[in-house]
């Protein structure tokens, strides 16, 4: 009997997922979690602000869950939880959705897509993971996310720059998206110590200005135009240089070349760069 019993509920638990999708209903909080993966980093950055926003104008947005077990996983609204959490609330309005468990990362990014909430690099990083598990092309990615395929294939290039590059933008305060770009830009050129150091010294930060940066021949570059001296503390052009590349090492016997970096990812992104662009040219020549 208590076998059938259990059989019973699993079916009716089975039923209720299904029926609970796109419900909208106010759930305790101790009955929900956040997820192991999110597309944002920095799980409660602002959180205060929008703790303040909650007090004044109430929760403008249900948190998306689904059902895990007997309690609810967050899909999209980590931050509303942890400032409804800090208001002291108990309880909060939410959305349940019920889908193949592949569709809940999508979901997420679209999620915060939709509210701008992610920064340049974690965009960059949560759609290569998507592109990656869906095996999808830059255009397929596009449709999926309701992006341009243009939009799509500049933000990847910032998840191919190397980790000591994100760092230093991270560093100087770059983080507006299409400045991101960019930098890739000048990454390809071979000339991103440069365009750090002339955005350190306030000659380059607007996006114009990283575009002509960018055009600009690199005898032209390499000599852009400065506002403001280093401050003392401050790192020049060398100092800039040398901290970005200070993991690598390149070796040089006669017609090969070894080259040491910093991680395995970093290693990928260089082969590919060489595929892509060297071998390219070289065999156009022959």
């Amino acid at each position: 009997m208590a076998s059938k019993t259990k059989r019973l509920g699993s079916l009716a638990d089975i039923y209720q997922s299904e029926n609970l999708d796109g419900t909208i209903t106010t759930i305790k909080l101790d009955r929900i979690h956040p997820s192991a993966e999110q597309p944002r980093q920095n799980r409660t950055a602002g959180v205060d602000e929008l703790a303040e926003s909650i007090r004044r104008d109430g929760l403008l947005s249900p948190l998306v869950v689904t059902k895990d077990g007997d309690k609810y996983r967050i899909i999209a609204g980590e931050r509303r939880y942890h400032a409804l959490t800090k208001l002291g609330k108990t309880q909060a309005e939410c959305r349940i959705i019920s889908r193949e468990e592949r569709d809940y990362w999508r979901i997420a990014i679209v999620e915060n897509l939709q509210r701008e909430n992610l920064s340049a690099d974690e965009e960059a990083q949560a759609l290569l993971r998507l592109k990656k598990q869906d095996n999808l092309s830059d255009e397929g990615l596009a449709k999926l996310v309701g992006k341009s395929r243009n939009y799509i294939t500049e933000i990847l290039g910032i998840a191919q720059l190397p980790a000591n590059v994100l760092k230093e933008c991270q560093a100087v305060g770059i983080d507006n998206r299409n400045l991101m770009i960019q930098v890739v830009q000048s990454y390809k050129k071979g000339n991103v110590a440069e365009f750090l150091d002339a955005y350190r010294q306030g000659a380059v930060r607007t996006v114009r200005a990283a575009r002509e940066f960018n055009r600009a021949p690199e005898s032209a570059t390499a000599a852009a135009p400065q506002k403001t001296k280093n401050p003392p503390g401050k790192a020049g052009k060398a100092d800039t240089e040398a901290q970005l590349f200070k993991d690598y090492s390149i070796k040089v016997r006669g017609s090969e070349v070894r080259v040491k970096c910093p991680d395995p990812e970093d290693a990928e992104r260089l082969e590919k760069h060489i595929r892509q662009n060297f071998l390219k040219k070289a065999r156009a020549k022959k």
